[in-house]
């Protein structure tokens, strides 16, 4: 009799704070969905749904500590956007946090080989500072080669500051990074959870990838460093770095410099060193940060106008298909619009469970025009959209759930003929090595094969 009543106070503890957890979702911006499976967890299973909510679903509550974490930005006055600025362009600059600036033609580096190569001879050559962040640094040979580089610049004085996400980097060892320390070099995990800051964000992860040189030099696109990005690991692989220049810099070390800080603490405010003057650059950009310290859903907002803005043509490529509501609609009415769009999707894929999620969207958008090419026995990592004949998104986002809500991500939108061709020839190539996806032979697969797709992606959300 004693134990049962201590069961039922425990029990009623536990319905209390479950009641108290409903009444903070209502007030969340979670979408329908999201509201009656939280709800449900919580009343059926307080036991488990509590602390699965306390850790994974309260973004209101992770949304506000993450800004207590933000930096005092030092970025100079950007100049002064020119008067044949894509409209594109303009109104992407005015969604929040987004920034409207200049840069060089980049050179783009396809694949690992090329970019590992390049980056070296870089680190061997900076003098002053370098910054860089990762997802991913893997205990191998490549990424062996690019920290010894890094502990050479440290070794002789260049200022070298790393951050990498702990659950992106998850099978290396923080003692791997211990030589750049010993070498005077900085080293920090993204700290999303760091249990002395009151920090249990284990959903949240630092996706982007960004490395500054001396304020004059960057890049910026999908590779982390890995053999992976060299196609010496699960199979052929294309991805895409951009090398590039320009007052843009002063805008990326502000996003650098935000990371750094809510990683660290460490306030980088030595406005001369770390904004110096650089290189006018002839080609209008707007940059695209997004992250869950944002409640304005800013990248979902970002590809709508981009879908919207396209007239002829509309080429999207993503490793991860993982849409939200708001993502199909964009892509369905520009094809009810007329323009040609096009979905690529490799089916050789790291998370091969991956490919079955996306394949569960593909029926309403083969429905509504939209060309879908599966890419086999080749890995796409590169996320980038193609737009008519100039307009280029390139960088970390993929169309998937973890990007536009759960990921820090970054990413450009610029405009650029020379630099569309470039892209068009070697999108081209994985084109012509793709299946296209016809619909009727799609919708007669087995009907076990559809259920097992409408399964995973039930849990598409939280991968």
């Amino acid at each position: 009799m004693f134990n049962i009543m201590w069961f039922i106070i425990f029990m009623s503890g536990l319905y209390l704070i479950s009641f108290g957890l409903i009444c903070h979702l209502l007030l969340s911006r979670k979408s329908q969905t999201s509201l009656i499976l939280w709800t449900l967890w919580l009343l059926l299973n307080p036991i488990l749904g509590i602390p699965l909510y306390l850790v994974l679903g309260t973004d209101k509550i992770h949304q506000r500590r993450l800004r207590t974490f933000e930096p005092v930005h030092h970025s100079k006055d950007e100049p002064p956007a020119s008067k044949d600025l894509p409209k594109i362009l303009h109104d992407l600059g005015k969604v929040k946090r987004n920034r409207i600036s200049q840069m060089t033609q980049p050179e783009l580096l396809w694949g690992g080989k090329a970019f590992y190569q390049r980056l070296v001879e870089d680190i061997d050559q900076a003098e002053n500072f370098i910054h860089m962040q990762t997802y991913v640094w893997r205990n191998d040979d490549e990424g062996r080669m690019v920290m010894a580089a890094l502990c050479r610049a440290a070794d002789r004085g260049v200022t070298v500051r790393v951050i990498t996400d702990e659950m992106g980097s998850f099978s290396t060892n923080k003692e791997f990074f211990q030589p750049l320390k010993k070498a005077g070099g900085h080293f920090s995990w993204n700290s999303t959870v760091h249990t002395r800051r009151f920090r249990f964000f284990f959903n949240f992860r630092n996706h982007r990838k960004l490395i500054l040189l001396d304020g004059r030099t960057a890049y910026l696109g999908g590779m982390n460093i890995g053999k992976e990005y060299a196609g010496r690991a699960i199979g052929p692989w294309t991805d895409l770095q951009m090398r590039f220049s320009g007052p843009i810099l002063h805008v990326l070390q502000d996003s650098f410099a935000e990371d750094w800080h809510f990683s660290t603490l460490e306030q980088l405010n030595d406005l001369n060193r770390y904004y110096p003057a650089s290189p006018e650059g002839e080609l209008p950009v707007t940059t695209l940060p997004s992250g869950p310290d944002q409640q304005d859903a800013s990248y979902l907002i970002t590809f709508q106008m981009i879908c919207s803005v396209a007239t002829k043509r509309l080429d999207l490529f993503t490793p991860y298909f993982v849409p939200s509501q708001n993502i199909l609609i964009a892509i369905q009415a520009a094809a009810i619009r007329g323009v040609r769009v096009r979905l690529m999707i490799p089916t050789l894929n790291e998370h091969m469970y991956m490919v079955d999620i996306g394949r569960a969207y593909y029926e309403m958008l083969l429905e509504d025009g939209v060309e879908i090419y599966e890419l086999p026995d080749h890995v796409n990592h590169t996320k980038a959209f193609r737009v008519d004949d100039d307009l280029i998104f390139a960088g970390s986002h993929n169309l998937d759930v973890r990007s536009y809500k759960l990921n820090f991500e970054l990413s450009l939108f610029f405009q650029c003929r020379e630099t569309a061709k470039a892209m068009d020839d070697v999108f081209d190539e994985l084109f012509a090595k793709s299946k296209q996806i016809e619909l009727e032979a799609f919708a007669n697969r087995p009907l076990f094969t559809k259920i097992k797709q409408g399964f995973i992606r039930l849990f598409g959300p939280v991968l």
